[in-house]
């Protein structure tokens, strides 16, 4: 297949834009539709993989060969070795704030996938202890970097009204992976050698492969081209990406890029406590309630928390496990159907309001049946309201939050946004799985209530301060923010319309579409007049 060509540029024709010469893409991707189904396989890929890391530690550490080759690490070891990988995802996460708009999302997703692939070699051919750990993180710096990437690279090539659906998609094969994970290492437990452990972790390099030969032949997003002034290739892209004429859109992204320039959002203003602060802030803070929602108490350590809380013997764990991930699965993959129907403050609201419940009845099940462990029935209520959580969070928790910076960020601060938030989900879920071994020992029945207390909190955060971003485009939540300030989103101005039909910060669909270039002048006359006040502000007294 033949690498992207910049010679293949758009003519202008009557108007409309038209292309001239091969695509550039090779035979699999001849139509709009292809090439964003190419997209999606390859930014796919890196989450799956994402899955398959957070799903295969968790089977590998109860395995008794692993256990023995490393002389029965301690719980406090186990947490260790396994919660490292996520300090390098944090270390990943912020690097990509100081490279990932000189390279791109592409070149980013290059880099960091190799990187990654020498941390899954160190960690397969690991002989202790202290390679293993090494090997995860340099495994998780790549990792880290993917994952702040992929997201966004998915929504600025996708159309306005499919970005939920398109890192929703993304989710999905990220728990195929953990599906794997669990899986592979079901069907690997009876192995009474190295292969038992060695082989579930080599087998990544598989995903390696998948994601570096198609994004070689994929395109750049739109919006990084037009941001780094290489317009022909911008417009190039977008003809590719839609069957339709893509002028009017082109010239409107255009636009707000020169806007963002114009005012651009840098490292002071994002301190300084405006309206970046404010988009990026709220991306930093669906992250981290993601993780401390406690998914990954239960994602990397459902054999554990099943074998230790629960009382299951370890292979019907796994088997437990391992039937939880299919389930997980099917119902991340039905929430394509209704991500950006519902939109995402229901589903967020309703989603905490649940997996509170459930993590309570996880706890009450642990507690009652230490109580009496003869009796089974504890520890079947502990496992259904474990099934309830894995229910309601891929409903929409495990989508929304990445989705989430991709959306809400300016173009200028879109990078910097995700690659923050990537690492507060990084760093929180580094606390959450270093914890949970010791907390599961040490506080029993009592370490679940915290998580329930967490999710019963995170109700009113999403109320008062998430603002909705269903059926917008990115310019759009440009201009919405612009015109609402307040940081509260019942006090939001509702009359503010855009073009998706979204209206106001909840999104219930009934705005009409507004004038794109009366808008576009207005918010850039805004931008500007902010820049100015900031410049006045921090110019010496005598010059004012």
């Amino acid at each position: 297949m033949a690498a992207y060509n910049r010679l293949d540029k758009p003519e202008v024709e009557e108007g409309k834009t038209r292309l001239t010469g091969a695509s550039g893409y090779g035979p699999f991707f001849k139509t709009p539709k292809a090439l964003h189904r190419g997209i999606s396989v390859a930014a796919g890929a890196t989450m799956m993989l994402f899955g398959y890391e957070q799903g295969v530690f968790g089977g590998i550490i109860v395995g008794e060969d692993f256990l023995e080759y490393f002389n029965h690490p301690t719980p406090e070891m186990q947490g260790w070795v396994t919660a490292c990988y996520d300090l390098g995802c944090f270390a990943g996460a912020i690097l990509t704030l100081f490279v990932g708009e000189k390279l791109g999302r592409r070149r980013m997703l290059l880099l960091f996938t190799v990187i990654m692939a020498s941390g899954i070699v160190i960690q397969t051919m690991s002989r202790n202890m202290y390679t293993m750990v090494w090997g995860r993180i340099i495994a998780g710096i790549g990792n880290g970097g993917n994952t702040a990437t992929a997201p966004v690279w998915h929504v600025e090539t996708a159309h306005h009204d499919a970005k939920g659906m398109a890192v929703v998609k993304e989710m999905a094969v990220n728990v195929l992976g953990f599906v794997l994970a669990s899986f592979i290492t079901l069907a690997c437990s009876p192995l009474m050698s190295e292969a038992q452990w060695r082989f579930p972790l080599g087998i990544q390099l598989l995903f390696v492969v998948v994601i570096i030969s198609l994004v070689l032949i994929l395109p750049e997003s739109p919006r990084w081209l037009l941001a780094r002034k290489r317009d022909a290739e911008a417009k190039h892209v977008m003809a590719l990406l839609n069957d339709h004429d893509v002028d009017e859109e082109f010239e409107e992204i255009r636009a707000s890029v020169k806007t963002e320039q114009a005012a651009q959002a840098s490292w002071a203003q994002l301190f300084h406590g405006g309206l970046a602060t404010r988009r990026v802030i709220l991306g930093m803070m669906l992250q981290t309630a993601q993780q401390l929602s406690g998914i990954n108490v239960l994602a990397y350590y459902l054999p554990v928390v099943l074998n230790r809380s629960v009382g299951l013997p370890e292979l019907t764990a796994r088997f437990v496990a391992a039937a939880n991930a299919v389930s997980f699965w099917l119902t991340t993959t039905s929430s394509i159907f209704f991500v950006d129907r519902i939109g995402r403050r229901p589903l967020l609201m309703l989603g905490a309001a649940v997996m509170a419940v459930a993590f309570f009845g996880v706890g009450a099940g642990v507690g009652v049946g230490s109580l009496f462990p003869d009796s089974h029935i504890p520890g079947i209520v502990a496992t259904a309201f474990i099934w309830l959580y894995f229910t309601t969070f891929s409903s929409g928790w495990i989508s929304v939050p990445w989705l989430y910076p991709a959306e809400v960020n300016s173009l200028s601060m879109r990078t910097k946004g995700a690659a923050l938030a990537t690492a507060c989900d990084w760093l929180f879920n580094w606390v959450v799985v270093q914890s949970t071994p010791p907390g599961i020992d040490y506080l029993g029945w009592g370490f679940y209530f915290i998580f329930a207390v967490m999710n019963a909190a995170f109700v009113p955060m999403v109320y008062y301060f998430v603002v909705e971003t269903k059926g917008r485009k990115l310019e759009d939540t440009d201009r919405w923010f612009e015109a609402n300030r307040t940081w509260l989103v019942h006090k939001a101005d509702h009359s503010v319309h855009n073009d998706g039909g979204v209206r106001g910060g909840r999104g219930d669909g009934s705005g009409a579409a507004d004038d794109n270039e009366a808008m576009m002048k207005a918010f850039e006359e805004s931008e500007l007049e902010s820049l100015a006040s900031e410049d006045d502000l921090h110019a010496p007294t005598g010059s004012r």
